[in-house]
């Protein structure tokens, strides 16, 4: 006796074809997808972890500064050349000048010999002032010899009071 085989089910046939789907999906995938079309855009974030790098495959340049650790100390190198003169010997001269007469006064702070100046300055330090007439000081500059300092200061009217002058020096080689 022959007996027919009945036909499969609709619902049958659609679960056949998920399965064969699903478990060649990944084999289909690779077979479909072009040479070199997945790059960074398509990467998820952490999608590329330190166990799916093969070891030694990276450069140097693929870290930040800083994430690689430093190689063993190199030999000492040549001496360089002379560096530029230095200096030595720093101090700060003073000098008051006590001034009685009107308009335009000075003084100026000389370095001792040998020594050049760096920089100075001045201040009105006691005497009778006022806030219309100054004393004030007009001007600060070191000496055309680069030996000192002098500062200038200007009044309309006369008065009595001590002009300091200061004097950076220092030796210069």
């Amino acid at each position: 006796m022959l007996r027919s085989l009945r036909r499969p089910s609709p619902a049958a046939v659609v679960a056949c074809l998920a399965l064969a789907v699903s478990l060649s999906g990944v084999g289909y995938a690779a077979g479909v997808l072009p040479k070199a079309s997945v790059g960074t855009p398509q990467l998820q974030d952490d999608a590329v972890t330190s166990r799916k790098v093969k070891d030694q495959s990276l450069l140097a340049v693929d870290f930040r500064p800083g994430q690689l650790p430093g190689g063993p100390e190199g030999p000492k190198g040549d001496p360089g050349p002379p560096g530029p003169p230095g200096l030595s010997g720093h101090e700060i001269v003073v000098i008051e000048n006590k001034v009685t007469a009107a308009y335009l006064n000075a003084a100026t702070a000389t370095c001792p010999a040998g020594k050049k100046v760096l920089g100075g300055g001045g201040q009105i330090v006691s005497g009778t002032t006022s806030a219309s007439d100054g004393p004030f000081l007009w001007r600060s500059f070191p000496t055309t010899t680069g030996d000192g300092w002098t500062v200038a200061q200007a009044r309309s009217s006369r008065g009595t009071w001590t002009l300091r002058a200061y004097a950076v020096c220092a030796s210069v080689s």
